[in-house]
C-alpha cells in the first residue's frame, strides 16, 4: 500500500467492517441525498431568488470550474482504489497457487515428511476458506490459520534434506512457503487499509462544495432544482459509496471470494 492508504482505525473502517451493504448504502447515499434537499430549502429561505439571480454567470462559472477540479480528483481515487482492489484479488491467485505448489513438491519428499506436510497444508487451506475469510470481513486473521502456519514453518525448519534430487525440490518448496507468508500478510492488511483521514476529508468537503453550488441558482421552478440537486448529490455519494467497498476488499456486495482456495485438490 502506498501514501494514499492507512491502517489506523478510522470512521470509514466502522462504517465498512460494522455495518450491512444496505445500512451502508442508507448512511452513505440517503442520507446526504435528504440532506441536501434540506440544505436548498434552508437556502431558499435565506437568500431571496432576486440576490442569487444576480449572480448567475459568477456562480455557473465557477461551479463549472469547481465540478470539473473534483470531478477528476475523484476519478482518480476510484482508479487508484480499484487498482488496490484488482492487486488484492490478484495477490488471493498467487496465493492458492503457492498452496498448490507446496503440496505438489511434498510429492519428492520422504513419506513420513510428505504425509505431515500435505495434512498441514490441507488443515490450513481450510482454516483460510471456513475460518479467515470471516474475520477478514471484520478486519482480522484467524489465529488458527497463523498457527498452522508456524507448524508448516517449522516442519521445514527442523526437516533434513536427504539428496540432491529432494532438494532441488525443497529450496523450491521453501522459496514458496516464504512467499505464502508475504501474500498472507498483505491480504490481512488489505483487509483493514482504506483511505486516509486526510483525502477523506477532501473528498467530502469537495462534494459538500460541489453540491452546495447548486442551491446557489435561482430557476423558476424549485421543485426540479431540488431534483437536480439530489441526483448531483446520489451520483457522488454512490461513487464514495463505490471507494468504501473497494477500500475493504473482504467485506461488503463486493468481497473477494475464497474460491481459488476452495478449488484447491489437496488429496
Amino acid at each position: 500500500m502506498n501514501d494514499l492508504v492507512g491502517s489506523s482505525l478510522s470512521v470509514e473502517q466502522h462504517l465498512a467492517l460494522n455495518l450491512s451493504p444496505f445500512l451502508l448504502g442508507v448512511v452513505c447515499i440517503l442520507c446526504p441525498v435528504i440532506l441536501a434537499y434540506l440544505g436548498l430549502l434552508l437556502t431558499k429561505r435565506a437568500v431571496p431568488n432576486r440576490f442569487l439571480s444576480q449572480h448567475h454567470d459568477v456562480t455557473g462559472a465557477i461551479f463549472g470550474a469547481l465540478g470539473t477540479i473534483y470531478g477528476i480528483f475523484l476519478a482518480f481515487i476510484v482508479a487508484t482504489t480499484w487498482q488496490y482492489y484488482s492487486t488484492t484479488g490478484s495477490n488471493v491467485v498467487q496465493e492458492a497457487r503457492c498452496l498448490g505448489d507446496l503440496y505438489a513438491n511434498a510429492k519428492a519428499s520422504p513419506p513420513e515428511f510428505r504425509d505431515q506436510i500435505r495434512k498441514l497444508l490441507r488443515d490450513y487451506r481450510d482454516a483460510l476458506v471456513h475460518q479467515e475469510w470471516k474475520s477478514l470481513a471484520r478486519g482480522k486473521a484467524s489465529p488458527q490459520a497463523t498457527e498452522l502456519l508456524n507448524q508448516l514453518s517449522d516442519a521445514y525448519v527442523f526437516h533434513k534434506v536427504g539428496d540432491a534430487s529432494e532438494g532441488a525440490f525443497f529450496q523450491e518448496s521453501v522459496q514458496n512457503l516464504n512467499r505464502l507468508k508475504e501474500l498472507r500478510t498483505s491480504r490481512i492488511d488489505d483487509s483493514s487499509s482504506g483511505l486516509i483521514p486526510f483525502l477523506w476529508c477532501v473528498l467530502l468537503a469537495g462534494g459538500v462544495a460541489t453540491v452546495g453550488f447548486t442551491f446557489l441558482f435561482a430557476p423558476p421552478n424549485i421543485h426540479a432544482q431540488a431534483v437536480m440537486a439530489m441526483l448531483l448529490t446520489g451520483v457522488i455519494c454512490l461513487t464514495l459509496y463505490t471507494i468504501v467497498n473497494l477500500d475493504f476488499p473482504f467485506s461488503g456486495l463486493v468481497a473477494i471470494s475464497p474460491e481459488p482456495l476452495r478449488e484447491l485438490e489437496l488429496k
